[in-house]
């Protein structure tokens, strides 16, 4: 008797952008893709600055996340072909989708024997002779990722009925969350205050003058960044007026990993930040989040995302009054208030 066939590898899904607001755009089209699998599930390959093991620990679409390095120098080129090739040595896909234009995959996928090879394409040469297409248009080169994800699925026939990532929790997240600030009064805002870069920082004297401003509605204001964030922001924080004699009402949560930040802003009431992941997160756990936009306006894809636009570029020109007015419009429109997310 032959043996039995081995059964076939998974789907292996490949999005190379960096961030964690990227990881969340792109969460309806994993999703879409695992709906064509017979497993319901894809392996995701993705940047390790995304933290994507983290951030989507408990999402059911994704089986795995394995981490594709981002290389420099002269050497560049063949280090990302034998590294992705090393991904799909291991992984030993069935099919690879490219969620962009780059050639290096692509070749790689090709060179490891892989069946099925999907990518944008864009008219990029260098990437659309590895592959099997459709392929989106070169005169779609211009558009902004979101639009370029809606028009791959529908060239593909995937199935995405809306554009909001809706992030599930980790419940040990929710929990640890609660055992520290439970005790906090509400409602609670969240101040994202760290950035990738100046051009995208807000600066925090004026996060500082929101607080204040706002402590007739806000008991409790949370100062959500990285931990490299934590230096510059502490004395502002510290210089906070406190809620009473015994009680800060600024807090600093430079310290919190990503799991926890996310389920932190799924608990308060609204959040107010730069542009950058946690405010995607904001979004995508379905909290009122208004963006402090600088250099790269992210375009409202979320019912639950509004935006404040620095002119020409420029977030410092976004003033602590418009801030303000933005918060307590839609504090008063939305009825915002802390969300109780129930142990499971």
């Amino acid at each position: 008797m032959s043996p039995a066939p081995k059964p076939p590898g998974p789907v292996l899904v490949y999005a190379p952008d960096r961030g964690i607001g990227d990881l969340m755009w792109h969460l309806p089209t994993f999703r879409a893709i695992a709906a064509t699998t017979p497993e319901k599930q894809v392996v995701l390959a993705a940047r390790p600055s995304s933290h994507a093991r983290q951030v989507l620990a408990v999402e059911p679409s994704i089986s795995k996340v394995v981490y594709a390095r981002h290389f420099t120098g002269t050497l560049r080129g063949v280090h990302e072909v034998l590294d992705f090739w090393r991904i799909c040595r291991e992984v030993k896909p069935r099919a690879v989708w490219i969620l962009e234009k780059i050639g290096r995959p692509a070749q790689a996928a090709w060179l490891a024997g892989v069946p099925e090879r999907r990518g944008f394409g864009l008219g990029h040469r260098s990437q659309e002779q590895w592959l099997q297409g459709p392929f989106l248009p070169k005169s779609m080169r211009p558009a902004h990722r979101l639009d370029k994800l809606a028009a791959f699925e529908a060239l593909h026939g995937l199935s995405v009925d809306s554009r909001e990532p809706t992030l599930l929790l980790d419940p040990k997240a929710v929990a640890a969350v609660k055992a520290r600030f439970g005790d906090r009064p509400g409602p609670w805002l969240v101040l994202g205050v760290g950035a990738s870069e100046p051009a995208r920082t807000w600066p925090a004297e004026r996060f500082a003058a929101v607080s204040q401003a706002l402590a007739d509605l806000f008991p409790t204001v949370f100062w959500l960044g990285g931990p490299n964030d934590a230096p510059r922001l502490k004395a502002t924080v510290e210089a906070q007026p406190p809620l009473s004699q015994d009680l800060g009402r600024d807090i600093l949560a430079c310290d919190l990993p990503l799991d926890q930040a996310a389920a932190l802003i799924a608990l308060s009431a609204g959040f107010l930040g730069n542009d950058s992941g946690p405010l995607n997160v904001a979004a995508s756990v379905g909290r009122p989040a208004i963006g402090l936009m600088g250099t790269s306006p992210v375009p409202v894809y979320s019912r639950w995302l509004s935006r404040l636009d620095g002119g020409e570029g420029r977030i410092a020109d976004i003033s602590v009054d418009q801030a303000l007015e933005a918060v307590r419009t839609r504090f008063t429109d939305e009825a915002w208030a802390n969300r109780d997310i129930p142990a499971t």
